[in-house]
């Protein structure tokens, strides 16, 4: 078998099962969750076998290597994620040329996209990171400031930033059942701050949660959203 069939074969396996999940989880919860198949360190080679197997969502953690990506590998119908740790210098590489931006954690991010994405003339939606574990080592907004940041996502100069909706990593576990309890906060916290007052420019419609390991269960709990890598590309 070759290396293309190997990645069509396993992106078919694991839309098998989120549509299993899905469905485990009942009709009331809907959109069916977006796969993102994340390909930082990748080939371009292994990305154009999951684009010919139907993958339209790719995800990367570094903003250099995405922007080569999308030099040297552009077809016209990829969304590009970016779910890597955020500084504002790398925002030059993402506003306007990705779908959606994962890693937001503090105001001066919020006004660095709404400045770069009203210069180029761009709408650029974007997911606040929630640490909800408070592990020091991982960026994460803490669970009681996220709704100062979609308060400043409201009162941006220009409304060129739109939050859409949350985003979790949780701690390591051997169980993916020892995740479902970050996901299903997660949840809980976007459904409590949905039904708060409205604000401009935010709709929090997305829940990104789940990898690999776990996005079987991040689904049953919410997730539209899911990140997954190795198990479609392969080891790096």
């Amino acid at each position: 078998m070759s290396e293309a069939q190997a990645i069509a074969e396993r992106l078919q396996s694991i839309r098998a099962r989120i549509d299993a999940a899905h469905e485990r989880r009942g009709p009331r919860q809907s959109p069916a969750p977006r796969l993102i198949g994340v390909s930082k360190r990748q080939p371009l080679a292994r990305l154009a076998a999951a684009y010919a197997a139907g993958l339209r969502e790719f995800g990367e953690n570094y903003a250099q290597e995405l922007r080569d990506k999308l030099s040297d590998w552009q077809p016209g119908d990829v969304n590009w994620h970016y779910i890597g740790a955020l500084q504002t210098n790398k925002l030059k590489y993402l506003v306007g040329k990705t779908a959606l931006i994962h890693t937001v954690d503090r105001p001066e991010l919020i006004a660095a996209i709404d400045q770069r994405a009203a210069r180029a003339q761009v709408i650029q939606p974007f997911l606040i990171e929630v640490g909800l574990a408070g592990e020091q080592q991982k960026p994460g907004a803490p669970p009681e400031r996220v709704a100062e940041l979609l308060d400043a996502c409201a009162q941006t100069e220009h409304g060129a930033a739109r939050c859409v909706g949350l985003m979790v990593i949780p701690p390591a576990a051997v169980d993916p059942e020892q995740s479902r309890p970050w996901f299903r906060e997660l949840r809980r916290l976007r459904d409590s701050l949905s039904a708060g007052p409205l604000r401009a420019n935010v709709d929090l419609r997305e829940l990104s949660m789940g990898m690999s390991a776990d996005f079987e269960v991040a689904i049953e709990e919410g997730a539209t959203l899911v990140r997954v890598g190795t198990a479609i590309f392969g080891e790096r």
